[in-house]
């Protein structure tokens, strides 16, 4: 089975438009380990610019999810959560075609090994990579005479400069999580729209609601290579600047992209990217 997961065929995105392809590992099917237990689910609305030179008005979208348990935190895909349950039926049920995620392929757990730490899972073609940080709130400074409704709460808007970019976010006190997209936090209350100056990330919160019964949260980095997070900027650097380079550089993955069509396309180079964290 692990040698038949190696060899896999992974397809990119049929327009192109999604930078990662897809390839799958034994590990990638394991369950994970509990780390706690989920008991809200926050929907958000995500537009990434990937290309900010070349196509700065052109967004990635998708719909992320942050999951809050009564101590951990995660925050990632619903394409890659929605992914994962496909194929774990799959894998139990004995098939080999699996399905792809989405845009977003890491995972964000906050105070988690222990509180106070974040862990950041990446997935580069077969390679599997976890940084642990310390976590530092940002430090925000409040926006006088804002105010909006935003998924039928009252929020005010805060503004601070973290990890290389000016944010703002526009927080709801009657939710009273220390919480909110991506590392962002350290207001009182739930942030429930977030974006960065130019509006290269914006997440807007779409919905929310309450997770009954009670479901687990699984940490799936257990077995992933350890890195510091300038080791793992110097891997994402590598990788996008030929992807599927990167990834054949294993005998056992052969890649094909395609069209919706089914023609077959020649392989992109270099992929542009555009990381959140830019210090």
């Amino acid at each position: 089975m692990q040698r038949l997961l190696l060899s896999l065929l992974a397809l990119l995105a049929a327009t192109l438009g999604k930078a990662q392809i897809d390839v799958f590992t034994a590990a990638d099917f394991e369950p994970g380990e509990l780390c706690d237990t989920a008991r809200y689910i926050v929907y958000y609305d995500l537009r990434m610019v990937e290309d900010t030179v070349n196509a700065p008005d052109i967004a990635v979208k998708e719909t992320m999810r942050l999951e809050l348990g009564d101590r951990v935190s995660l925050f990632y895909s619903q394409m890659e959560y929605q992914s994962d349950s496909v194929n774990a039926v799959v894998m139990k049920n004995g098939g080999n075609s699996f399905t792809g995620g989405g845009s977003i392929t890491w995972r964000l757990y906050k105070n988690y090994p222990t509180a106070g730490k974040t862990s950041l899972l990446e997935k580069f073609g077969m390679d599997r990579f976890v940084c642990t940080e310390d976590y530092a709130a940002p430090l925000w400074q409040p926006v006088a005479d804002s105010s909006a409704v935003i998924i039928g709460y009252p929020c005010s808007l805060a503004v601070t400069t973290y990890k290389g970019r000016t944010w703002y976010a526009w927080y709801a006190e009657d939710i009273p999580f220390d919480a909110g997209p991506w590392k962002l936090g350290g207001l009182p209350g739930l942030i429930l729209r977030a974006y960065d100056a130019p509006r290269h990330y914006v997440f807007d919160a779409v919905g929310m609601s309450e997770v009954a019964p009670p479901a687990p949260i699984y940490y799936k980095g257990g077995k992933y290579e350890a890195v510091s997070r300038k080791q793992l900027e110097g891997i994402r650097r590598r990788y996008f600047a030929d992807p599927v380079g990167y990834i054949t550089t294993n005998p056992n993955i052969k890649v094909q992209i395609r069209d919706k069509q089914g023609n077959e396309l020649a392989a992109p180079r270099s992929v542009p990217y555009n990381s959140i964290e830019v210090e």
